[in-house]
């Protein structure tokens, strides 16, 4: 995953599917359905790096 070597704190929804390899509408889904914490900034939905690392984990 991209986000295990970068310096980034927190992705934004289109950002996140990338870096996991899913579509924006599963990181959506998995948001609703409250598998993935997010945090709000500024009207924007960011998920922390180190919940992306934990999803990776849950796959493995």
């Amino acid at each position: 995953m991209s986000a295990a070597n970068d310096n980034k704190l927190a992705y934004g929804i289109e950002e996140a599917a990338q870096a996991i390899s899913v579509g924006k509408s599963t990181i959506w889904r998995w948001i609703h359905d409250g598998r993935v914490k997010t945090i709000k900034l500024g009207g924007r939905t960011l998920i922390r790096r180190e919940e992306l690392m934990r999803l990776l984990d849950e796959a493995a």
